[in-house]
């Protein structure tokens, strides 16, 4: 993978997060149009470039990581869908493809910042407001497009 493709990732993470993160913290509700637009740029670039370089493995093995988070999202929404909404399930779907394509190894790391920043601002919240309730999203495509920063 050549550094032209982890630029248009970071890319195309930073204006999906510059479109959701002020509508998810304004109303929390991301925009699912929005996130397919991103869903289908992320996959023409992992595509492109896959085809360009010739190494179809970090395309599947970004595409199953992809797979493993959804689903592993899914069943937390499916669980307790007040904890986790069907537009955080969705998010995770490009912004995996998009950090396990440039290193698979930052998915977790990903996941752990965004976990940990996520429940560092729920407390804050509970603690300042009384509010249970913080939106995901912002700490999802945050901590990602850390992750991609971090590969350039």
């Amino acid at each position: 993978m050549n550094r032209f493709t982890v630029v248009t990732l970071l890319v195309v993470v930073t204006v999906l997060m510059m479109v959701q993160v002020p509508l998810d913290l304004r109303t929390h509700r991301l925009s699912r149009r929005a996130t397919t637009w991103a869903a289908a740029a992320v996959a023409i670039v992992v595509v492109a470039d896959a085809c360009v370089s010739g190494a179809f493995a970090p395309a599947a093995v970004s595409v199953m990581s992809a797979v493993v988070v959804v689903g592993a999202y899914w069943v937390v929404h499916r669980v307790s869908p007040q904890s986790l909404g069907w537009g955080d399930v969705l998010l995770v779907a490009p912004l995996t493809l998009a950090v396990a394509y440039v290193a698979v190894e930052r998915v977790l790391w990903w996941q752990l910042v965004a976990a940990a920043t996520g429940a560092a601002h729920a407390t804050w919240v509970r603690v300042r407001s009384g509010r249970n309730h913080v939106p995901f999203g912002p700490h999802l495509l945050i901590a990602a497009w850390l992750m991609l920063v971090l590969s350039v």
